[in-house]
């Protein structure tokens, strides 16, 4: 296991332990602050999941409307992702 990776799942260990970061780092034998490194890596990594795919709950949404700003009203199947995306970017 990478250092990388021991962190990762110390700083899990750490959320669920309830104790603060100095706490726990007395614990592992580590500096706060080399901790609190960590802990900020992995905030960034948990923000770079990028997009989180959605999708209605079967029959549930027949059609999606898209209503640009001059006031033009357009329906679409709902499941069909690349009519929708090329229909938001089109404004």
């Amino acid at each position: 296991m990478d250092q990388r990776e021991r962190m990762k799942t110390e700083v899990e260990r750490w959320r669920q332990s309830g104790l603060s970061q100095k706490e726990f780092c007395k614990g592992l034998g580590m500096k706060a602050g080399t901790f609190g490194y960590w802990v900020s890596r992995s905030k960034e990594s948990e923000k770079k999941k990028g997009f989180i795919p959605l999708a209605p709950p079967a029959g549930s949404v027949d059609a999606i409307e898209v209503s640009y700003p001059n006031g033009v009203r357009i329906k679409v199947p709902a499941l069909d992702l690349k009519a929708i995306s090329q229909l938001i970017h089109l404004y």
